[in-house]
């Protein structure tokens, strides 16, 4: 092969990729980070038949959020929680976080919202997941809505082990040259692009088919409802007690958010589990405990918790939260029986439906309003 037909074999894909570059930095510029979106349609009494829902890497949701540097006078918040906060059933303005985002911008707050909801994980399994976001967000107000999941996802065996909080790796950082060419080639973005366009169509013929979700729930209640119902005390304040875990959780946040520069805002999650529970809210709920350890083969043995003793855990995380909250000058806010207890405001143990939603974001926003406002200055 001669020498100058291998310069121009090279020369080709070379000017290819440069017109592409010029084109798209012209007239269609892709995203950074490339969003998703998944149409659901579900028939859920209290919550919208139809809705979008519009998320990013690691599973993170937005609302008003701008790309790149954040604007002149804005203010970034970012929610942390369980069930409630991923809204899996709502658009980003049904959930508690856009319901008060709503009330800061009206306001005169101009406030962008990202929102990173976990399913079943305890507070320092979100730590360890929230740190890389935390680091690349770089939010100004963080609110960490937690306490449910800390109260029923650790078995009756479970064994409180005080290095678990020290065994979280430290985020990886992308390197200099990945980050150069994520921010300035187009071509690095369009790969990106691609690869999660294609994962979102693969989500939207799985998720996207009409009733998955209610067929999901109504499964999962049946499944659920056969366990037996155990009374009375499933874990004592002894060495399977998780609650210093769940403080060592808000050690780790507190960290993070320090280490970011944001102000971290804690609130007790809201939960329909009460000591005079009636039927129809008790035939709602979906929590369960492991009893047993899983077997090599994933078999475990679950029951059913008494939603009075559920009550009287949420109780002690809560007063344990507020404690650190007073202990390490933070706002705190108990949602757990503010929102009202009905059927009407929750779908399940704590996914609020829109209403309950709607209850949760009003009755945040005079707390959440001064946070916001003294980091806009």
């Amino acid at each position: 092969m001669s020498p100058k037909l291998l310069r121009l074999l090279i020369l080709i894909p070379v000017a290819l990729i440069a017109l592409f570059e010029i084109v798209c930095w012209l007239f269609m510029p892709f995203p950074v980070e490339p969003l998703r979106q998944l149409t659901l349609n579900n028939d859920i009494p209290g919550f919208k038949k139809d809705v979008k829902l519009i998320f990013g890497n690691e599973q993170v949701r937005y609302l008003d959020w701008t790309p790149g540097d954040k604007p002149e006078g804005s203010v970034r918040v970012l929610c942390v929680g369980g069930w409630s906060t991923l809204g899996m059933l709502q658009a980003a303005q049904d959930t508690w976080w856009g319901q008060l985002h709503t009330h800061l911008e009206k306001s005169g707050l101009k406030v962008e919202m990202a929102a990173r909801g976990f399913e079943r994980a305890g507070i320092v399994a979100m730590a360890a997941a929230s740190a890389p976001l935390i680091e690349r967000l770089k939010p100004d107000v963080i609110i960490l809505n937690t306490g449910f999941d800390d109260v029923i996802v650790h078995p009756a065996t479970f064994t409180y082990d005080a290095s678990r909080s020290q065994k979280i790796p430290e985020p990886v950082k992308e390197s200099g040259l990945k980050a150069f060419l994520t921010k300035y080639s187009q071509t690095v973005r369009f790969k990106r692009w691609w690869s999660k366009d294609t994962e979102a169509k693969k989500m939207q013929n799985e998720l996207g088919r009409k009733d998955v979700y209610k067929k999901f729930f109504d499964e999962k209640r049946e499944l659920i409802s056969k366990l037996p119902r155990h009374e009375g005390i499933l874990r004592t304040a002894g060495s399977n007690d998780p609650l210093p875990e769940y403080k060592d959780g808000l050690a780790l946040f507190r960290d993070l958010s320090a280490k970011a520069g944001a102000t971290l805002v804690l609130t007790g999650e809201a939960c329909l589990h009460d000591s005079v529970i009636n039927f129809t809210q008790e035939n709602s709920l979906l929590a369960y405990i492991a009893l047993t350890e899983p077997t090599a083969d994933g078999n475990v043995s679950a029951a059913r918790p008494d939603p009075a003793w559920v009550m009287n855990e949420m109780s002690r995380f809560t007063n344990a939260a507020e404690s650190f909250a007073t202990e390490n000058k933070l706002t705190w806010f108990n949602l757990n029986g503010q929102v009202e207890r009905s059927a009407d405001n929750f779908f399940s143990d704590v996914l609020l439906t829109d209403a309950g939603a709607a209850s949760a974001g009003k009755l945040l926003a005079p707390v959440i309003e001064p946070v916001v406002r003294a980091k806009a200055k």
